[in-house]
């Protein structure tokens, strides 16, 4: 008899917790940029000083602290390719003035993107605050009393406050 009862409960909650079960959220698709769009939509580098009047400079034996001094002085940033590297490189330029080229343009980059992800992270920001704002201003007060009258206002999905902006 025992047994029984032990499998009406067991199967009880079997089904109680089937009921309870949900599939589980998909996270966000996050769209990846192709490394061609990616390039494209970078700004392209200034160059005020042409990679030849560096070569030139290198060969009169100006020191690479110089140099890369000039280099920020005239504002030029350079993408160089690898096979520019090597080709800079055996026309003279010093190593330290090739690293500070690629550095400054990768830092450059780096910043760029920064600045666009904080943007788009106070535009959602944004966005998500006015929803709410919306959601609150069409919810009559006395429909939800105690201290939290706005939570069904609030996505209550993973990724709270910004998931939309995913």
């Amino acid at each position: 008899m025992s047994s029984l009862r032990h499998l009406r409960l067991v199967s009880s909650v079997a089904l109680i917790l089937q009921g309870c079960a949900d599939a589980p959220t998909a996270p966000p698709r996050i769209e990846r940029l192709s490394a061609e769009k990616l390039e494209a939509s970078l700004p392209q580098p200034a160059a005020a000083m042409p990679l030849e009047q560096i070569v030139a400079l290198a060969r009169l034996g100006l020191p690479a602290e110089e140099l890369i001094g000039r280099i920020k002085q005239s504002g030029s940033r350079y993408r160089l390719s690898a096979s520019q590297i090597v080709e800079l490189a055996g026309q003279g330029v010093p190593l330290g003035v090739l690293d500070h080229m690629v550095a400054s343009e990768r830092t450059r980059i780096f910043d760029d993107m920064a600045g666009e992800v904080e943007r788009r992270e106070k535009l959602c920001r944004d966005r998500s605050e006015q929803e709410l704002r919306q959601c609150r201003a069409q919810i009559p007060m006395q429909w939800f009393p105690g201290q939290h009258p706005f939570m069904n206002c609030l996505p209550p999905t993973a990724g709270w406050p910004h998931w939309r902006c995913l």
